[in-house]
């Protein structure tokens, strides 16, 4: 009986509604000056200016719950221009009057007794969407004059057609209220401070994508050779990026239009970055599968752009189900390359694994979702799974994103610390290799009676392929000068170069003729590589005799001495190597050099060159003068330069 009773008076109810003129809410003259607008409003479809007068009779049009959208109540599929009315009766005492509306899609004008009160986004002729600002709209209502009055709210609505499938035309939900002013911003704040704390998770893992993001870049300006550290960075910038444009959504009234583009811009581009990252890190291999996933993300734009098209087929719900099936491959090529790597003894893959597979079936479970959910098999998960509602929502996939950052940023890290320590090993290996080649190659010079010996050292690298030997013979006052380049750079030339010094000191204990060093050189570079050198031997008296394997001439007082080609050491076993025969008169001056200072090059890609070796040495230059200026044209290769002055016979004590 009592069920019978309230059916009775919901359909009388219902049917005086029928007959006023818009559904009617009274703010009451109370210390809570603010009434509810959840209820029913008239409806109707179409588009007339002067459905916005206060005089209209909208008896006639329908009525509808203000609560949800317009496709549950009878107009499935509608899109375009429709009409809301109702009336808001204001008490004497209340001048400053706001409405408080829920989102309604897509956007709306309100108009108060006729007049435009506030715009939500832009109306056609515009046809691009727009969404977001929080949860509620405040649009202030003309000022009173101290006397009871009606208001005629009229909220004209135009609903994008490409999002009829996928979101209700009119409110979205309850909650609208209309009242004093001041009470209404007040409750603004706090659905703010509200909406702002729902997206509390989404603001920390976008922080954390930042700070991880600007710290790998730090990695990366360290060590520009590595690259995984700039595309990790740039994967969670882009990430970072999406993150903060969704929690803009509290605030900020975005075109939908530019909110998906950018938004789908950054999320794609760091899965893009995410596929370099696991390919500098990992080198997997070069599948067909990683083909169709960087396939899938590059049509990403083209399906985001045609969504946005006028007058294109293309749907939003249709595009979104698209980009979701669109990230399968990916995905499936991110889980299957760590596990490879991983089953392959790689470190890196199996410290990846755990993270980078959670998060990929995270998002593979977010996609299924909304696939389902967007072709109706399934009306309950279209997304990301809620874990924790409360103190603020965490889903499924920023708990997986969360922890894979943190560990990728931990991995590159250890990562660093791991090479570095690699490099400071190195580095003093290669100290260690050039302090026993500076113990080979001494700067301070032996004294050789009768020659005054200038030389100059100076390596491209932290260890030279240049070798120069000074070894005066007491027994006779004579001098052997051995001079060398070794091919190539870097730490192997200098440990070829010591190996070559070491024969020298040996070869020398034995003889001191030129063609013999070289002999004897020649069989011990054997296998082990190949090396200019010239090889001099100069008596008290000033009789010099020279052997060249495949090394620049001397030149004699500022002349470049003729002499015969030859192979350089190392390159035939058993070879011989041509003499040269003169005698060095008192005040002449022998230099011998290295190709570094000929082969110097300046950024216009000019060489050095012969003819300013000529023309410095013609004007007196010393050794130190020819390989400063050959250095600071722009230094290739290493530069050994050594200038021998005859001064005479040298005096007997």
């Amino acid at each position: 009986m009592i069920r019978k009773l309230q059916l009775l008076f919901l359909l009388l109810a219902t049917f005086l509604c029928g007959f006023a003129r818009a559904q009617s809410f009274e703010i009451l003259d109370g210390n809570l000056r603010v009434t509810s607008l959840d209820g029913l409003w008239r409806f109707h479809t179409g588009d007339d200016p002067t459905w916005a007068s206060p005089r209209f009779d909208d008896s006639q049009w329908s009525l509808l719950k203000s609560t949800e959208g317009w496709p549950t109540q009878g107009y499935r599929g509608y899109s375009g221009m429709a009409w809301y009315r109702f009336q808001v009766t204001v008490p004497a005492s209340l001048d400053h009057v706001s409405l408080y509306l829920p989102r309604i899609g897509t956007c709306y004008e309100v108009y108060a007794d006729g007049t435009l009160a506030g715009t939500f986004g832009r109306m056609p002729p515009n046809r691009l969407p727009y969404f977001g600002g929080g949860w509620y709209q405040i649009y202030t209502l003309p000022a009173g004059k101290h006397a009871k009055r009606m208001i005629e709210i009229a909220v004209r609505v135009w609903h994008w057609p490409h999002e009829a499938a996928s979101f209700a035309g009119g409110p979205q939900n309850g909650g609208g209220l209309v009242g004093d002013s001041n009470l209404i911003v007040q409750r603004s704040e706090l659905d703010r401070k509200s909406q702002l704390w729902s997206r509390t998770s989404d603001q920390t893992l976008a922080l954390l994508q930042t700070l991880a993001g600007l710290g790998a870049l730090a990695l990366f300006l360290l060590r520009r050779r590595e690259r995984e550290y700039l595309y990790f960075s740039l994967m969670m910038l882009l990430s970072a990026t999406s993150g903060w444009m969704e929690v803009s959504r509290s605030a900020q009234v975005w075109n939908t239009a530019l909110y998906d583009i950018v938004s789908y811009a950054a999320e794609f581009g760091a899965r893009v970055a995410l596929i370099a990252f696991l390919l500098a890190l990992l080198r997997p291999g070069r599948t067909l599968l990683l083909k169709l996933a960087v396939a899938s993300i590059a049509a990403v734009p083209l399906v985001v752009a045609l969504a946005y098209i006028p007058g294109s087929v293309l749907s939003v719900s249709l595009a979104f189900l698209l980009l979701s099936v669109f990230a399968f491959p990916f995905y499936a090529w991110v889980i299957i390359a760590v596990l490879v790597r991983a089953r392959q003894n790689s470190l890196d893959a199996r410290l990846l694994a755990a993270p980078v597979i959670l998060s990929a079936f995270a998002g593979l479970f977010s996609d299924a979702n909304w696939i389902t959910y967007t072709l109706g098999w399934q009306h309950t998960l279209y997304g990301s799974v809620t874990l924790i509602n409360k103190p603020c929502p965490i889903s499924l996939s920023q708990v997986t994103d969360a922890l894979f950052l943190l560990a990728v940023f931990a991995i590159l890290i250890l990562r660093f610390t791991r090479t570095r320590s690699q490099e400071e090993r190195f580095s003093s290996e290669v100290q260690a290799a050039r302090n026993v080649q500076q113990f080979l190659i001494p700067e301070q010079l032996p004294h050789t009676p009768g020659l005054a010996i200038e030389s100059v050292y100076r390596p491209a690298r932290e260890v030279g392929g240049d070798f120069f030997q000074v070894l005066p013979d007491a027994a006779d006052d004579s001098v052997l000068i051995v001079v060398g380049d070794v091919a190539g750079h870097g730490m192997e030339a200098g440990m070829l170069a010591t190996l070559i010094v070491g024969g020298i000191r040996m070869a020398a204990i034995f003889t001191t003729d030129p063609e013999r060093i070289l002999s004897l050189l020649n069989k011990r570079m054997r296998g082990r590589g190949l090396a200019t050198c010239l090889a001099l031997h100069v008596q008290r008296d000033g009789s010099a005799t020279l052997a060249n394997a495949g090394h620049l001439p001397p030149y004699l007082n500022g002349t470049e001495l003729e002499m015969e080609g030859a192979l350089p050491l190392g390159a035939i076993p058993g070879i011989t190597f041509p003499l040269l025969h003169f005698k060095l008169a008192k005040g002449d001056t022998l230099m011998l050099m290295t190709d570094g200072v000929a082969e110097a090059q300046n950024d216009a890609g000019q060489l050095f060159g012969f003819d300013r070796i000529g023309e410095m040495l013609r004007k007196g230059a010393a050794a130190s003068a020819l390989a400063t200026a050959a250095q600071e044209f722009g230094q290739e290769d290493d530069i050994t330069v050594l200038t021998l002055s005859y001064a005479g016979v040298p005096a007997f004590a």
